[in-house]
């Protein structure tokens, strides 16, 4: 397996920084080339790096200025950034140049999203999803749509499920169902949600302050002290299909 194969394999399970470093010697095995650098501008934006991401993802649009990919990148860096006007800009430069791009639909549905434009952002998951019925982040943010616009939450839960059915490691999903499930009182089984996630990811603040709170509840103190502990070193992603979640 050469190194632009370990890369994609580490960055589909999200071991972002063993994929940065394949994709960087992946550069100099093959010399540079534009899906190799938009790999590597998305680990670097999950790592935090949000200028070398830019820089990766402009060379690419300088080598392939035709291909989407890295214009639905550089829309994800803005989003992430809170700028949603470039985000949309180039969320729908990338449609225009493939209007079959699940991702492409995803980015522009998660900016309508936050920009509180719910029904587009609705219309553009369930676009990604009919392109792309596989994609995580969409049926995660059509569950949070769902949520929003006081749809049942039925449909709220069985996105997420979905999502799980695909990848029962999946933290956002998770995260969001503990969520649904503390707000319909039903604090056993937000209580499982979380503990789920936290086996996954240990570090992951914002579940061990939820699941803090339920383990007060239960009087569990010594449990609520544990997760209190572990939120004080805060564990967290560039753009992961968590941002805008119920909360």
């Amino acid at each position: 397996m050469n190194h632009f194969d370990k890369g994609l394999d580490c960055y589909r399970r999200k071991d972002f920084p063993n994929a940065d470093f394949h994709f960087k010697k992946a550069l100099i095995e093959q010399g540079l080339q534009a899906e190799t650098l938009d790999y590597l501008a998305r680990c670097r934006l999950m790592l935090g790096d949000s200028r070398g991401a830019s820089e990766l993802l402009d060379q690419a649009m300088k080598m392939k200025p035709t291909w989407e990919k890295p214009y639905e990148g550089k829309a994800r860096l803005y989003a992430d950034r809170g700028e949603y006007e470039q985000a949309e800009a180039l969320a729908r430069r990338s449609l225009m140049l493939n209007a079959e791009h699940a991702d492409g639909w995803a980015i522009l549905g998660y900016v309508c999203e936050r920009t509180v434009r719910l029904k587009e952002a609705k219309s553009c998951y369930l676009r990604a999803l009919e392109l792309n019925p596989k994609l995580e982040e969409a049926h995660i943010h059509l569950a949070v749509v769902y949520y929003q616009t006081w749809e049942p939450y039925s449909k709220c839960l069985g996105q997420l499920d979905r999502v799980l059915e695909l990848n029962p490691r999946s933290t956002e999903a998770l995260f969001n169902k503990g969520l649904i499930y503390k707000d319909l009182r039903r604090y056993g089984a937000s209580k499982t949600a979380f503990e789920k996630l936290l086996a996954i990811d240990p570090q992951d603040r914002e579940a061990n302050l939820e699941l803090a709170e339920l383990y007060k509840r239960d009087r569990q103190y010594s449990k609520a002290e544990q997760c209190l502990s572990r939120a004080r070193t805060r564990n967290s992603n560039s753009y992961d299909g968590r941002g805008g979640g119920l909360n």
